[in-house]
């Protein structure tokens, strides 16, 4: 008898017989008598076809049979029934007929796979008794396309939902059995096919259909039906037809049963609304879900193409039909993955995906998955030990972890576990006794002496490994090794891939046997200090993308390529190699902005950049400019952000670059020519317009779904579907301009947001910088020992979006489009000597000027000095929001004004020697680093929490109000560390790192790169009691000199009132925290002035001479005074003040020539008389003179050789000739224009003629440096007096009688008047 007639056999027989016949031994035994010995097709095979289908059936409902195997290609009933495919039964012809389950194992909830259409002879189904938990619909959604379908029996499961009018009208299905199920709603209209139904044992409600052709049997006993007309039945008697789910659910949802383990189908059990098939469509995922899911793609080396930035993820129950990317994924309503099954390259289920590493190190960030519940990692190839952390996550009820290359013991269990497989590994020891008893266990196939805690089965050391199976790596490794399967799984697997995939070959080499050897735990690979080159790169990148991470420290440890998290290190996302170079770094889920700072290049090791999601808003030109100075960066992933403007070509050219993603932003404009170097491009979700380039070498994989290109040839895409495309930024912006995203709080990259013109980076050029901001920041070079020469008057200010690659000067410093200063960064910069700063320097007060100054990041510059002196004036920075000062050594206690800015955000003082209490701090804070110092007392209780915060190894007795997890006294100093400067010091006095550390740094010198005496900041020596700088108490003025400098104040009309006999002046180490009078002027400890620095004032006159008695004064700086006067008239003093060695008169009005005596003085080294309007040639320089800066002046002819080594020298934007001797650099840098000054050529000697002078017309809003009108005026002055009474809208001294000086008329808003020079 044929297989076909077996099948109406079946199908005719009684009920109680048609219920054995599926049993695998009957049909056999059927067959045996009933097929004749030369029966059609015996041992037919199955074809490929068939194979497939029944694979995804296997994957999509978790069969688990062993013979369910692609290698085993012969039916069941045509080969035998130890060949393979149980519960599969074929025809003749070797075409599957029926799939038939009953009892055994849970089935998965499916859905039925789509690849079953492929089976064209498959007339019957059967899944009876096996805990299937999913809506109908949901489970039967491809069911339609199986075309030949003639009896489908779902019995016994946990079927909910309405039944779908597809199902019953299938066209060839005649026999349907679903009782015993949760099935609610009414029933569709039936089929006329049907000859048999059964419905019993459900919720279904309302009246039975009137069939147009009567069912031969139907049952429809134990439902909520009103009418059983058509179909016998009865009202379920336990009366809750009207009370499950609340009486019903709303629309787009589904009344399903809450299964516990034990339920059986059929018990009433409570039933609530569930989310419906139909009303769950795909979603986007969400960003940083999407950023985190591509991060473990390339971990994972996942090869699903459509796991991208713009693929549509399948949420749980959703209907599979429904075009989705993100495959192995489901996501919840809110786009959040809930499971990834990635079964042989196909809860969270990674099994058989040939995933060779050290255990603890792969699953050390899983443990931080507060939901999750199933983790299956079983037929890898994972080695050592199972950590502790893993066992007890609160949630995860199922763990399986069989079939790998797992040793050591097993760790104590958590209470959570419900199911824990551990089967085939070299586990040892006994099984630890769970708090209670395991439901599901399973530790077979191990090296264990006792399992009974898991199964009692198993008692002892039975079903265990043998003696000599268990002998692993000589019988253990040592210390800082892990025993694990040695590398020749790799070549075995490489050997494979020429007759397999490679992902079928890779899950093949699991089941491998092969020798396992000691090798290296990743937890012994320890951090490494980071290159001090490396220290100062990753500063400035800390600073020039506010990186938030508080341990990106100098002396902070770096964790190593093969080293493990678990491993303590600083250098949160930084990855190192064994040298101390990083070569990854992956700030993923921050927020960040700014750019690539171009000390970047320094990097040379660096291979791989990841800022995925970090919310960064810029023009991709200025964020990147300076990445192509990375020669050998491999890989780049920005995508995720809110990136604007056109794709810079040098990008796509980077000759190592092998990956760039870019997905997701609001990048504009066409795409450059791609170099052949690429092999990887993701460009989707953009605004990118045009054609994508056409390449002779072809781009292997590319992508560039919903952008606006009209063509993908070359880079398979698609159009966006918003529309928007020519709508944004009104159709276009004008030149130097950039299309970019008006981003607010809480909007997410890829959203569809507005669009404005913005400035692009091509039209932002650096600015001259405000004179009274110049003027503050000369002041501080010089406090600090600054080095870098591009700061002067005549230096152009870099602003935020302007390319780096447009020359410019004051390095490290950011201006806006006004010229004041925003941001300062100095990362290892040292000072005058090479190698620190200055001895106590101190902010001068000057800096309260810069009001527009945002960041302040210093860290790494060795600067010695007493804390409170050196920040005092910083507290008066009202913008100030960034200050980073760490790694230096800085000691002291910090004063309370500085953490009370109302402005200041992020503060970081890591890595110095501050000492005391910490003062109460202020709620504006976001982030405090106070880590490495010797600060003491409890953290101060916070007004609101920090979401930022770091104060360990320290002396505090609690701290956690800073960080829970360092409560009480953790991480913190020794007693014998905190018992510093003898345990304290008298009053007056500061606990300091004692003076030795200079001489460290000198000796090191010698024999070390400048760069090695950074490191001098990371030594630990002793520290001693000094007198503190609040302890210099200001002393009286000597009589001498303070008739000296009233002489001064009326010469020069100084405006402060405290220049009063009498009052106190500041000496030269004390504070100016301290009251005092004298403003501007610091003494020695005899009273005698040693520096007068008089800025931004409104001065007129001259030095008198009675400066002659400041025989102590060195120096004298007049910055930015509005001085308007003849140099020769104005210094004519200054040669007799006997020890003066600097002087600094820049962004004034000075005209007139350089008087040879000043340039002559034999203790003058350094003199600035930058931005004013000098003009003449430049006499000779004294070989004193180390520091000479004339630029943007009006002098002529040749700079003079001289005898002098200049340190540093400028003069450019002048009228010279030649420059060579100043600065080679600025013989190109001279005027182009301008110099044709008082109507004469700027070459003739003497321009307005003898006893004359070229002098500018300055009206009251004038600014010094600009260009102003110059005119002739009589040198020294020869006009009567009456002639400047009246007022006037200018002022020139030359206008008043011999002996007078014009100033300001004060009785009046404007004009000026001549008054008597004071002798």
């Amino acid at each position: 008898m044929a297989t076909s007639q077996l099948r109406l056999q079946r199908q005719s027989a009684p009920p109680l017989l048609r219920l054995l016949l599926p049993s695998p031994l009957l049909l056999l035994l059927l067959c045996t008598l009933l097929v004749p010995p030369l029966g059609v097709g015996a041992g037919q095979l199955l074809d490929a076809s068939s194979v497939g289908a029944l694979q995804a059936f296997k994957s999509a409902l978790g069969v688990t049979y062993s013979d369910w195997n692609a290698d085993l290609d012969c039916c069941f009933a045509t080969c035998g029934p130890t060949d393979g495919w149980t519960n599969v039964f074929c025809d003749g012809d070797g075409q599957v007929t029926d799939i038939t389950f009953q009892g055994g194992s849970p089935l998965s909830p499916g859905p039925l796979p789509l690849q079953l259409s492929s089976l064209t002879a498959l007339t019957y189904i059967m899944l009876r008794q096996l805990r299937i938990h999913a809506e109908l619909k949901a489970f039967t959604q491809h069911l339609s396309a199986v075309s030949g379908l003639q009896r489908f029996d779902m019995a016994y499961n946990f079927l909910y939902g309405s039944i779908p009018a597809a199902l019953v009208t299938m066209p060839a299905l005649t026999i349907l059995a679903l009782p015993v199920n949760y099935l609610t709603g009414s029933i569709p209209q039936l089929g006329s096919q049907l000859v048999e139904l059964i419905l019993a044992s459900n919720y279904l409600s309302s009246s039975f259909p009137n069939p147009s052709t009567p069912l031969a049997s139907c049952s429809a006993y134990s439902t909520c039906l009103t009418d059983f007309t058509g179909c016998p039945g009865s009202v379920r008697t336990s009366g809750v037809c009207g009370t499950i789910c609340g009486g019903g659910c709303g629309e787009g949802e589904a009344c399903a049963p809450l299964v516990e383990e034990g339920t059986m189908p059929g018990n009433t059990i409570p039933m609530e609304c569930a989310v419906s098939i139909d009303s769950v469509p795909p979603r986007l995922m969400h960003t940083s879900a999407a950023a985190a899911m591509l991060l473990l793609r390339r971990s994972l080396g996942v090869t699903f193409t459509d796991w991208t930035a713009t693929s549509l993820c399948l949420v749980s129950g959703g209907s599979m039909l429904t075009p989705h990317g993100w495959t192995g994924v489901r996501c919840d309503s809110q786009g959040h993955p809930i499971a990834i099954d990635i079964t042989a390259t196909t809860g969270h289920a990674l099994p058989g995906n040939g995933i060779y590493t050290e255990f603890k190190a792969f699953a050390w960030h899983l443990s931080r998955l507060t939901s999750l519940k199933h983790l299956d990692l079983s037929s890898n190839v994972l080695y050592g030990p199972i950590h502790s952390s893993l066992l007890t996550i609160p949630t995860l009820t199922s763990l399986t972890l069989s079939d790998n290359y797992l040793s050591g013991c097993i760790p104590a269990l958590g209470s959570q576990l419900l199911s824990l497989s551990l089967s085939s590994n070299y586990l040892s020891s006994s099984f630890p006794m769970p708090p209670t008893p395991l439901p599901a266990c399973s530790a077979h196939t191990n090296c264990l002496t006792d399992v009974s805690a898991c199964n009692t089965s198993e008692a002892g050391a039975g079903n265990q490994r043998s003696a000599s199976e268990c002998a692993i790596c000589g019988g253990g490794c040592a210390e800082g090794v892990v025993c694990a399967p040695n590398l020749m799984v790799l070549r075995r697997a490489q050997s494979m891939q020429s007759t397999q995939s490679t992902q079928s070959a890779m899950a093949a080499a699991a089941t491998l046997s092969y020798p396992m050897s000691c090798f290296r735990s990743r937890d012994s690979f320890l951090p490494v200090a980071m290159a001090p080159d490396a220290v100062a790169a990753m500063l400035a990148l800390k600073t020039g993308l506010h990186v938030p991470f508080t341990d990106w420290v100098q002396g902070a440890l770096c964790s190593v390529e093969w080293g493990a998290d678990s491993t303590t290190h600083g250098w949160t996302a930084v990855t190192c190699n064994g040298e101390g170079h990083p070569t990854a770094i992956a700030i993923d889920l921050q927020e960040l902005s700014g750019s690539f700072p171009s000390e970047m290049s320094a990097l040379t090791a660096l291979t791989h950049i990841s800022l995925i999601n970090d919310r960064i808003v810029a023009e991709i030109g200025a964020l990147a400019q300076n990445l192509p100075s990375i020669t050998n960066l491999q890989y780049l992933d920005m995508a995720y952000n809110f990136l604007y403007g056109f794709i810079p070509e040098t990008l796509l050219t980077l000759p190592a670059l092998t990956f760039l993603s870019l997905s997701v932003n609001y990048l504009s404009g066409s795409i450059p020519q791609p170099g052949s170097q690429l092999l990887e491009l993701a460009l989707s979700s953009n605004y990118l317009s045009s054609s994508f380039p056409s390449s002779p070498t072809p781009i292997p994989t590319c992508t560039a779904f919903s952008t606006c290109l009209t063509d993908f040839t070359g880079c398979p895409g698609s159009l966006r579907t918003s529309g928007d495309c020519g709508t944004i930024c009104g159709g276009g912006c004008g030149e130097g301009e950039a299309c970019a995203p008006l981003v607010e709080e809480g909007i997410e990259p890829g959203s569809i947001i507005p669009m404005g013109c913005a400035v692009s980076i091509e039209s932002v050029p650096p600015r001259l910088m405000h004179t009274s901001a110049a003027t503050a920041m000369l002041l501080l070079k010089r406090s600090l020992g600054v080095t870098f020469t591009d700061w002067t008057t005549a230096s152009l200010c870099l602003t935020p979006g302007g390319s780096m690659l447009t020359p410019h000067g004051w390095t490290g410093v950011l201006c806006d489009s006004q010229g004041h200063p925003i941001a300062m960064s100095m990362c290892q910069h040292h000072g005058r000597d090479g190698s620190v700063s200055p001895p106590s320097p101190v902010v001068p007060s000057v800096v309260s000027t810069l009001q527009a100054l945002s960041s302040i990041a210093l860290p790494g510059n060795s600067i010695y000095t007493e804390f409170k002196p050196f920040a005092w004036h910083l507290s008066r920075l009202s913008s100030l929001k960034h200050l980073d000062l760490s790694s230096n050594l800085l000691y002291g206690p910090i004063h309370s004004s500085l953490v009370t800015i109302a402005t200041l955000t992020s503060l970081t003082l890591s890595g110095n020697y501050l000492s005391g209490s910490i003062p109460a701090l202020g709620s504006q804070l976001l982030s405090l680093s106070l880590a490495s110092n010797f600060l003491s007392s409890s953290f101060p209780t916070l007004p609101t929490p920090l979401p930022a915060c770091s104060a360990h190894t320290n002396c505090l007795t609690d701290v956690s109000a800073c960080n829970t997890s360092e409560a009480g006294a953790g991480n913190q100093r020794s007693g014998s560390e905190c018992a510093i400067c003898g345990g304290g010091c008298a009053e007056g006095k500061v606990c300091a790192p004692n003076l030795m550390v200079w001489r460290r740094a000198k000796s090191m010198q010698s024999t070390q790169s400048t760069l090695a005496v950074a490191a001098v900041a990371t030594l630990s020596y002793p520290m001693s009691c000094f007198t503190s700088r609040d302890s210099f108490l200001p002393v009286a003025m000597a009589p001498a000199a303070a008739a000296a400098m009233l002489a001064l104040k009326t010469s020069l009309h100084v405006p402060f009132t405290d220049w009063l006999e009498g009052a106190l002046c500041s000496v030269e180490w004390g504070t100016d925290s301290t009251t005092h009078g004298w403003t501007a002027v610091t003494c020695n400890g005899d009273g005698h002035p040693t520096a007068i620095a008089i800025n931004l004032q409104e001065l007129s006159g001259s030095f008198p001479r009675q400066v002659s008695a400041l025989t102590a004064l060195t120096h004298i700086s007049l910055i930015n005074d509005r001085i308007v006067a003849e140099m020769g008239v104005l210094a004519a003093n200054l040669p007799s003040i006997p020890n003066l060695q600097y002087l600094e008169l820049s962004y004034n009005f000075i005209y007139g020539t350089l008087p040879t005596a000043i340039l002559a003085k034999d203790t003058l080294t350094s003199i600035s008389l930058a931005s004013n309007y000098l003009s003449g040639s430049i006499p000779a320089v004294g070989s004193q003179i180390s520091e000479l800066h004339l630029p943007h002046n009006y002098l002529t002819g040749t700079f003079p050789s001289s005898g002098a080594t200049f340190a540093s020298c400028t003069c450019a934007d002048n009228c010279l000739q030649s420059a060579v001797n100043c600065n080679a650099g600025d013989e190109a840098l001279q005027r182009e224009s301008g110099c044709d000054i008082c109507s004469h050529a700027i070459g003739t000697v003497q321009p307005c003629g003898a006893n004359r002078v070229c002098a500018p017309e300055v009206s009251p809003a004038a600014e010094p440096a600009s260009l102003l009108p110059m005119t002739c005026h009589a040198s020294g002055g020869k006009k009567s007096k009456r002639a400047c009474k009246k007022k006037r809208s200018v002022c020139h001294p030359l206008q008043c009688g011999a002996g007078y000086f014009c100033v300001p008329f004060v009785r009046s808003c404007k004009g000026y008047k001549c008054v008597k020079l004071w002798r």
